[in-house]
């Protein structure tokens, strides 16, 4: 027999073999040769040292002498196995070591962005296997969502230019829009606005505040009953609706009001401007009255259009009259306008009418995103305001508002469409495409602004032969001033004692057809107007397209007239004559271009 380890032959009477030292067992089938490896020598961080044969041929004195030392190494079999175990938690714990210090920017961490990598150096994480059962998995099922309906509230395009468009909107589960869903946990990767994701969705009572301005006719035909069987007029039953509407708000919700009352002509300030404190506003309220004038709503709704406008946040109008248009006195807008400026702001109105349905208030608030309400003569008014102003107000304060970047690139004043998708774990919507007007920038609203109060302010001027109550709207440095005041208090006043007064008529329809910034950095505002006349002992109407300069006055920062120019008018018998030509300031003439009837 021999050595396997360096090849010496053996006899039955060797323990080891005399060349090498190995450990030679004798067992029942004769001489068998256990080999055993030395173990190495555990080094200072835990890891095996390597041992060349080297190393081990000069541990070897001589050949007795490792006999001699051979003979004291004769280990049990568990001596050895523990030794080999010690080098494996060693090497295990070498290795630990040196991972954990390493700093933390050598740690890959895998996330929904990375974690299908296919780079080698990426760690891969499974599950540990669970245990087998006898009863396999079932597959998931496909759960049928309910349908919910988005019903669009506002559309804020104000910051359109920066890539972010606001859409305040309610969730329902139905399509009445009745039954609001103001539990469901909405996120934005819920959304898509014209199929792509939204950035932002959020609850409005949670960041923002809702501004409603109150717009309350008093004219002398609110002096009225509603019907025989009340005793009380029709101003008792709004001031009262709109006082129990407050009292009804929650303490909590973050709402703001502005009063505006009117009748012959809009204020040039609201009653109360903006103001969280309810206790004030229902205060006054209580002392409002009916000052027996006519109704200048259309003026009113642009006046509180504008002053909306400067409120940030969710923002809408509720505006009362009884509807009865006999006696209106709007010089500065109309119908179509208060609908061209409201899409321009983005602000909804919402109209509620007495004693019979109006047109022109269901076409005003279908138009701007609003509701139109009808009162009935026989309906019970006090609670039915209550329910209009609840509904509205509750509709807007349980809203959610969601923001997303828009992918057209269009001008102010442009359309755009938005289509509304949400799909949550229970519930899926989507409205149909929804036309939006991107909003016009400030310094343009607030030159409309001016015009505007110029146009209403003239009126009263030239009717009441009293120049001072325009000279404000008028640049005091300019010609044009001066022409029209020599036009108000001198050519007016001989007209008027001559038993033929100017009067200025309300307009029947009105717009804003551009406007146009110069290089000096004044406006120039090309604005139509179609008014009643008498001409010739004749009602007839004249249209007229007039271009006003507006300047603004460093001294107060008010956009004021500067110059005025008529470039065409045309006079029409009624809406089936073709018109014919008047002459304009210049002595030439020229037809009115445009359609000058309303709802056309």
């Amino acid at each position: 027999m021999y050595c396997t380890n360096c090849g010496k032959k053996l006899n039955s009477k060797n323990l080891f073999c005399g060349e090498c030292g190995q450990k030679v067992i004798q067992t029942e089938s004769g001489l068998v040769e256990e080999q055993v490896s030395q173990i190495p020598p555990i080094g200072e961080n835990g890891i095996a040292k390597d041992v060349s044969s080297e190393d081990r041929q000069d541990s070897m004195e001589s050949k007795n002498t490792k006999n001699r030392k051979n003979s004291k190494m004769t280990y049990p079999k568990w001596v050895m196995i523990s030794a080999a175990v010690l080098v494996l938690i060693g090497g295990i714990s070498g290795v630990w070591y040196w991972n954990s210090s390493k700093g933390p920017s050598d740690v890959q961490v895998v996330t929904g962005a990375n974690q299908n990598s296919s780079s080698n150096n990426a760690p891969s994480f499974s599950e540990s296997p669970k245990e087998s059962t006898s009863e396999p998995t079932a597959e998931p099922k496909n759960v049928e969502l309910e349908p919910a309906f988005i019903q669009v509230n506002q559309v804020d395009s104000s910051n359109y230019e920066n890539g972010q468009v606001d859409v305040y909107f309610s969730l329902f589960s139905d399509d009445a829009y009745s039954n609001a869903l103001d539990s469901e946990n909405l996120t934005r990767e819920m959304f898509k606005v014209n199929g792509s994701p939204v950035t932002q969705v959020s609850k409005v009572n949670d960041i923002d505040t809702v501004s409603v301005d109150l717009v309350i006719d008093k004219s002398g035909s609110m002096m009225d009953p509603p019907n025989e069987m009340t005793e009380q007029s029709k101003m008792d039953l709004v001031r009262g609706a709109a006082i129990e509407f407050l009292h009804n708000v929650p303490s909590n919700s973050r709402g703001q009001f502005g009063l505006l009352t009117f009748s012959s002509f809009a204020p040039d300030v609201a009653d109360i401007s903006f103001n969280p404190n309810r206790k004030y506003i229902t205060s006054y309220l209580s002392t409002l009255e009916s000052d027996n004038g006519k109704t200048a709503l259309y003026d009113s709704l642009t006046k509180a259009l504008y002053d909306t406008n400067l409120q940030d946040g969710p923002k809408y109008i509720i505006a009362f009259t009884d509807g009865e248009n006999t006696e209106v006195s709007d010089y500065g807008s109309s119908a179509q306008s208060v609908i061209d400026l409201s899409k321009q702001l983005g602000i909804p109105i919402y109209t509620i009418g007495f004693g019979g349905t109006s047109s022109d208030l269901q076409w005003i608030s279908n138009e701007t995103g609003g509701s139109y309400f009808s009162i009935d003569e026989q309906d019970d008014l006090q609670s039915e305001l209550q329910n209009i102003y609840q509904n509205v107000f509750q509709k807007y304060v349980k809203q959610y508002k969601l923001t997303f970047k828009p992918a057209q690139n269009i001008g102010p004043g442009e359309d755009f469409p938005i289509t509304v998708e949400m799909t949550s774990n229970t519930y899926t919507a989507k409205t149909s495409t929804l036309e939006y007007t991107r909003k016009i920038d400030a310094e343009s609203i607030q030159v409309m602004n001016g015009l505007f109060e110029y146009q209403v302010n003239y009126a009263n001027a030239v009717n009441n032969l009293d120049f001072s109550l325009v000279s404000d709207n008028v640049m005091n440095n300019s010609n044009f001033y001066q022409n029209l005041r020599n036009r108000i208090e001198i050519d007016y006043v001989n007209l008027s004692n001559q038993g033929i007064p100017k009067i200025i008529d309300p307009l029947e329809n009105y717009r804003t057809e551009s406007i146009e910034q110069q290089p000096d950095g004044r406006y120039k505002v090309k604005f139509f107007k179609l008014f009643p006349l008498e001409l010739n002992q004749e009602r007839v109407y004249e249209a007229d397209l007039n271009t006003y300069t507006l300047v603004q006055d460093p001294q107060s920062s008010k956009w004021k007239v500067g110059d005025f120019g008529r470039s065409e008018c045309s006079i029409y018998k009624n809406e089936t004559d073709p018109g014919s030509t008047c002459k304009n300031v210049n002595g030439t003439s020229a037809l009115y271009s445009g359609d000058p009837w309303p709802n056309n």
